[in-house]
C-alpha cells in the first residue's frame, strides 16, 4: 500500500513526510512551523527543511506573525489544490483497498487505530 501511496504522491513531486504537512495545514489552516513540528511529533529542523523545500515547490507560503519571531505557514492556492487531487487519488485507491469489507469492519478497524494512536501520544 505505501509504494502505491508513494507513486501517487511522485507524480506531484512529494514524499509522504512532505504530503503529511500539507494535509495537516489542509485540514486545520494556518500554523507555526513550531506547531507542526509538535503536532507530526517530529523535530523542528527536520518541519523547517521539509518546509523550505515545498515553499521552493510553490506549495507553502509564510507570513509573519505579530512576534517578529514568529511566521505562519499556510497552502498557497497551487498547494490547495494539489491536496484536493491528491486527496481524491487516495480516496480512490483506500476505496479498492477496502472492496469487500463491511462498514462495521471499517468503524472497527478505525476506533482500533485511533486506540493505538492515543496510547502513543499519550
Amino acid at each position: 500500500m505505501l509504494n502505491q501511496v508513494n507513486a501517487k504522491l511522485a507524480q506531484y513531486g512529494l514524499f509522504s513526510s512532505q504530503w503529511q504537512i500539507m494535509k495537516l495545514l489542509m485540514q486545520e489552516g494556518a500554523m507555526t512551523p513550531a506547531e507542526i513540528a509538535q503536532r507530526q511529533q517530529v523535530e523542528k529542523p527536520s518541519i523547517t527543511k521539509i518546509l523550505q523545500r515545498l515553499g521552493e515547490m510553490e506549495y507553502v507560503e509564510s507570513t509573519p506573525g505579530q512576534d517578529k519571531r514568529e511566521k505562519w505557514i499556510r497552502l498557497t492556492s497551487s498547494g490547495e489544490a494539489v491536496c484536493r487531487d491528491v486527496m481524491e487519488q487516495l480516496a480512490s485507491l483506500y476505496e479498492d483497498l477496502l472492496k469487500g469489507s463491511s462498514k462495521e469492519e471499517v468503524e472497527i478497524a478505525i476506533s482500533v487505530l485511533a486506540r493505538a494512536h492515543q496510547n502513543l501520544t499519550s
